[in-house]
């Protein structure tokens, strides 16, 4: 079973969307912000050691960062939602970890 770690207004909501698509069965740990710093919980620190998420467990590993997490679980569904090899796969691993900032969606080169 794949357990999300969840904190509110972060980029985990990508996880789930992922999930949902490729029918994978999961279950979602939800982490409240601190209202006066934004920071995560103590709680989620036990898990990444920064309070970083999106972070997912699944049999006995521990996954953080969307673009990592992305390649776990597509090979745990054996590839679904890859492009085929060539320059489709490419621009489709680059996207989750290049496209995340305001500068690198200005390029327009591959989102």
């Amino acid at each position: 079973m794949i357990t999300v770690h969840h904190l509110e207004n972060s980029r985990s909501q990508r996880v789930l969307w992922l999930l949902e698509e490729l029918g994978l069965d999961y279950t979602v740990k939800r982490y409240e912000r601190d209202p006066a710093t934004m920071q995560a919980p103590r709680e989620l620190r036990a898990v990444h050691p920064l309070g970083k998420s999106p972070v997912i467990a699944a049999d006995g590993h521990v996954v953080a960062e969307t673009g990592a997490i992305v390649e776990f679980l597509t090979a745990r569904a054996d590839g679904a939602l890859v492009p085929p090899a060539g320059t489709a796969r490419r621009n489709a691993r680059a996207t989750p970890t290049s496209c995340t900032t305001r500068k690198a969606r200005r390029c327009r080169r591959c989102c």
